[in-house]
């Protein structure tokens, strides 16, 4: 017996429209088709010992697309404890770009909160995209300030930036700089007690 499931795959940006993938599983295989070219991204077929593989070569995600975050480890638009966070969707840090929705005018991009200082950042950028790292690589050997210790997960950067291989997506904000052209980009970080 066959089946044949549907699920949002992602969204492309710019009004681009949403990526569908289907997956039809039999008793012998399963092929994962996304709607994007019509593409298959696997097919998982059984050995002789009955064990099931991918035989096709390729990549998880899609280049260039955009993929929502709802519902997943990088569903950061409402308050988060970073390091429960981090433990409870067992990461090893972020080091991603999260793709705003704003114009090139002045919009919101992140808020931080520390509890324990009562301190809050806001950032705030005519960029279309922030990376957010989390300090995944930091082991303890680099001194700061008064001889402090850096640990893993012990800082973290929004880095406000346009989005990355932008320049090989034609559907991605626009990032090449012509001739004669201006580039100029704003960033504003609002530091606040709460």
């Amino acid at each position: 017996m066959g089946s044949v499931t549907r699920a949002v795959f992602g969204e492309l940006p710019s009004g681009g429209g949403t990526v569908e993938k289907f997956q039809l599983q039999s008793d012998l295989l399963r092929v994962d088709i996304i709607s994007w070219g019509c593409t298959i991204t696997a097919i998982e077929v059984k050995d002789r010992q009955g064990r099931a593989s991918d035989v096709v070569l390729g990549f998880a995600d899609l280049e260039g697309e955009v993929a929502p975050v709802q519902g997943t480890a990088f569903d950061l638009r409402k308050p988060v404890e970073l390091g429960k966070h981090l433990q409870d969707f067992h990461l090893n840090g972020f080091d991603h770009n999260f793709c705003l929705k704003g114009s090139k005018e002045k919009h919101f991009c992140a808020r931080v909160r520390h509890a324990a200082s009562g301190r809050v950042l806001e950032v705030y950028t005519t960029q279309p995209g922030v990376q957010f790292y989390t300090g995944n690589f930091l082991d303890g050997t680099l001194k700061g300030k008064s001889g402090a210790v850096y640990p893993k997960h012990s800082g973290f950067c929004l880095e406000t930036q346009n989005w990355p291989d932008a320049v090989n997506q034609p559907h991605f904000p626009r990032v090449l700089l012509r001739p004669g052209e201006e580039y100029d980009h704003t960033t504003w970080f609002k530091f606040s007690v709460a």
